[in-house]
C-alpha cells in the first residue's frame, strides 16, 4: 500500500510540473503581464541534445517548476518555424532569454545537466 500511494505522489507531481511551451507571437505579452523571462528554446527534428532536453532536463521536477512559475517557455524548430533574425544559432539545442522588450538577457549554446541549467535559470531569475 505505501508502494502504491509513493507511487500517485510521484505521479501527480510529474502531471503538475510540465513545461508549458506558448506560442512565440504571444510571449512576450504574457511576459509583460507576469513578469517573467521569455526562454526560446531553438531545436530541430533528430536533434540528440534537444531531446536529451526535453525528456531528461525539462522532466526534473525542480527544473519544470522554476520555468512554469518564473519563465514562458517557447520551442521554435528552425526547419520549420519563423526563426527572429536576431535569434542566431549555431546547432542545436540554443537557448535565449528574454525580457517582455525582446532584449536578450542571456544565450546558451548546446544542452546542458539539470543542475547546470537549474543554475542558469536561477541566476536569471534573480
Amino acid at each position: 500500500m505505501k508502494n502504491i500511494l509513493i507511487l500517485l505522489l510521484i505521479l501527480a507531481t510529474s502531471l503538475f510540473a510540465k513545461v508549458e511551451w506558448s506560442d512565440m507571437f504571444d510571449a512576450y505579452d504574457d511576459a509583460a503581464t507576469q513578469n517573467k523571462i521569455v526562454m526560446v528554446m531553438l531545436s530541430r527534428e533528430g536533434c540528440p541534445g534537444c531531446e536529451y532536453m526535453k525528456t531528461v532536463v525539462f522532466e526534473d521536477a525542480t527544473v519544470s517548476k522554476l520555468l512554469k512559475k518564473n519563465f514562458i517557455s517557447v520551442e521554435l524548430d528552425v526547419s520549420t518555424d519563423f526563426v527572429p533574425q536576431n535569434l542566431e544559432y549555431f546547432a542545436t539545442p540554443t537557448f535565449y532569454f528574454l525580457d517582455a522588450h525582446e532584449k536578450i538577457l542571456k544565450r546558451v549554446n548546446g544542452g546542458e545537466k539539470a543542475k547546470d541549467f537549474l543554475k542558469t535559470l536561477k541566476a536569471l531569475k534573480k
